[in-house]
């Protein structure tokens, strides 16, 4: 099966548009107006067209004609994840959430960047801190795909399914 979002992503990354037209048509594309228009049976494909000439920077017309005429509009904020993904690949940069009951101090957080940064060979670590009091302790920390679960409130329902089943 092919990835559309992601293959759309890859074909905006190597056409190396400016950062601020990128997020100028991300903008653009969180109208659900412009979506139901540019997505519509109805409007012939030289007026999506000119509606993208109209609103959208000159360096990604072709590009988004293209997603336009091949029906495939609906996919662009998937293909706008995969494209920041490209970029953080290419910055080498890993998005990251830790999600705590108790604020960890400003060391603790810089020690804990760079653990992830070694561990995942990446040179920028973008921590996002997040409180949570329903874990009731400890903490969770999410980097990509992996969870790293040592909340109290985790501890206590394998606690308690363990007690179940006996």
């Amino acid at each position: 099966m092919i990835d559309l979002p992601v293959n759309y992503a890859k074909v905006l990354f190597d056409m190396n548009v400016a950062e601020a037209d990128v997020a100028e048509s991300r903008e653009l594309m969180e109208s659900s107006e412009l979506m139901e228009a540019l997505n519509s049976p109805i409007i012939s494909k030289s007026e999506k067209r000119k509606v993208i000439e109209q609103l959208f920077p000159a360096s990604v017309w072709n590009f988004f004609k293209v997603m336009s005429d091949n029906g495939d509009i609906a996919c662009a904020a998937d293909m706008f994840d995969a494209y920041d993904a490209l970029i953080r690949e290419r910055e080498s940069t890993i998005e990251a959430t830790f999600t705590y009951v108790t604020k960890p101090e400003d060391a603790q957080i810089e020690q804990l960047k760079q653990k992830i940064a070694s561990k995942y060979g990446k040179s920028i670590v973008n921590l996002k801190l997040v409180e949570d009091s329903s874990l009731i302790g400890g903490f969770v920390l999410e980097v990509g795909e992996s969870v790293l679960d040592q909340s109290v409130r985790t501890s206590m329902t394998k606690l308690k399914r363990h007690f179940a089943v006996r």
